[in-house]
């Protein structure tokens, strides 16, 4: 651990759960700097960022409306935790494994099925590695569906769409590169010695309001996104009074 206190951070890559979940936690424990699992945190800023893009496209009030996850791996958890941390309300979830349903539930989750979400949610997020899980008879008129294993969806964007979604996305649409770069540029500009929820939500604000009209997210390669994103986490640390050096913006990117 005292070698590892010399790096600026850590970010995680390809754990799978329930692995990722323990490495991530002994890692914080033992080291005063950030640890960020990408397949976590990343996916969850990148994921909910569209989210909200989309839900402002259909003029839907995120807070007025029931969601679901279907899949409770390290994406579908961290992104179930992120939108309830963010709304204040519970989220439905399902998994095979009744262990990732035990720790969703244990993080504020409430334990569901893939009928149950489908018939009962308004935002439906699916993230199994199951291609079309998610039959096109399930599909109710007005729901926002984000299918998001790759290479395969749970259900094609445009059956989603015919079938009466009001806005449907699949994993090809959702690149986690948005998130980390600047998150981790943010977090060690201002020598932060963890990763917040509200810095994540930070993120989130920021790749929300640079997603250009028509688009669900920012480009990937935009430079000013992640330099803004590092920005926004930044400057939360030092709200959070967490950070241990004083903000300078980073700009040789």
């Amino acid at each position: 651990a005292s070698e590892l206190l010399e790096l600026g951070g850590i970010n995680l890559e390809d754990i799978k759960a329930p692995e990722c979940f323990f490495v991530e936690q002994k890692l914080k424990d033992r080291v005063s700097i950030p640890v960020f699992h990408d397949d976590q945190h990343g996916t969850a800023v990148v994921s909910t960022a569209a989210i909200m893009t989309a839900i402002n496209r259909v003029g839907v009030d995120i807070l007025k409306v029931k969601i679901g996850q279907i899949g409770l791996g390290a994406a579908g958890n961290a992104i179930g935790k992120m939108l309830m941390g963010l709304t204040g309300d519970t989220v439905l979830g399902s998994d095979l494994s009744e262990d990732a349903v035990e720790r969703f539930v244990r993080d504020g989750g409430v334990k569901s099925d893939l009928d149950e979400i489908m018939a009962k949610c308004d935002i439906v997020i699916a993230t199994t590695g199951a291609p079309n899980l998610i039959k096109p008879d399930m599909i109710r008129k007005g729901q926002i569906i984000f299918a998001l294993s790759n290479p395969n969806a749970e259900i094609d964007p445009e059956v989603a769409l015919k079938h009466g979604a009001a806005f449907a996305a699949d994993g090809k649409s959702v690149n986690n590169v948005l998130g980390f770069p600047g998150i981790f540029r943010g977090a060690m500009d201002s020598n932060a010695p963890r990763i917040t929820h509200e810095m994540l939500t930070a993120a989130v604000d920021v790749l929300v309001k640079m997603t250009p009209a028509g688009e669900l997210l920012p480009y990937a390669l935009d430079k000013k996104v992640h330099l803004e994103v590092a920005r926004a986490v930044a400057e939360t640390a030092m709200k959070q009074g967490i950070a241990r050096a004083e903000y300078v913006p980073y700009l040789n990117g």
